[in-house]
């Protein structure tokens, strides 16, 4: 964010149950079972929260960045399935009503026809994501480009606002880590 000009903006993308869309190689399989009520279930496609998966969508998530690389989008921010994607203005000019526009090398429906020939299942922006803004909320927090600052969201800051409520009013108690967090 320090490194963006200015007027530069940022979109965010969620690609649509990670896990559940990476299949396994035959060598992985062994690796990535579980046993359920007595019975040993082999995965074909790993699953959200198993220890064992956590590495196997890294690949192709940074496979992805290098593919945005390519094609000269970015910089390109990812954390598991969440994408920050930024863009910096090429040009400006004054338009008729004397308001300064900017043009940018790449938009969002630019990114989602390379995407789109990759077969990744996306969020639809309207559910998870947005397009491109000088205010971008990404992994929890809201990242104002403009202001060169970033805040936690509202959603994340009440929710450890309460638990901070919770923990002054058991001053005498004990809490577990887990409770903290």
């Amino acid at each position: 964010m320090a490194s963006c000009p200015p007027e530069s903006q940022g979109a965010c993308l969620n690609i649509i149950r990670t896990y559940c869309n990476l299949p396994l190689t035959p060598s992985h399989k062994p690796y990535v079972a579980s046993m359920w009520r007595g019975n040993i279930y082999v995965y074909h496609c790993t699953m959200e929260g198993l220890c064992s998966t956590g590495n196997i969508q890294g690949c192709p998530a940074d496979a992805l960045v290098t593919i945005f690389h390519s094609k000269s989008i970015g910089p390109v921010l990812k954390c598991v399935d969440d994408f920050a994607v930024f863009c910096s203005p090429l040009s400006s000019c004054m338009n008729a009503n004397g308001i300064i526009e900017y043009s940018y090398s790449y938009n969002l429906p630019a990114i989602m026809d390379i995407m789109d020939l990759l077969g990744i299942p996306w969020h639809p922006i309207e559910t998870k994501g947005q397009d491109f803004t000088s205010m971008v909320s990404y992994i929890g927090f809201v990242w104002d480009l403009e202001c060169c600052s970033i805040s936690l969201s509202l959603k994340k800051h009440l929710k450890y606002l309460s638990k901070v409520h919770l923990l002054l009013h058991m001053a005498n108690t004990k809490f577990s880590r887990k409770n903290a967090c």
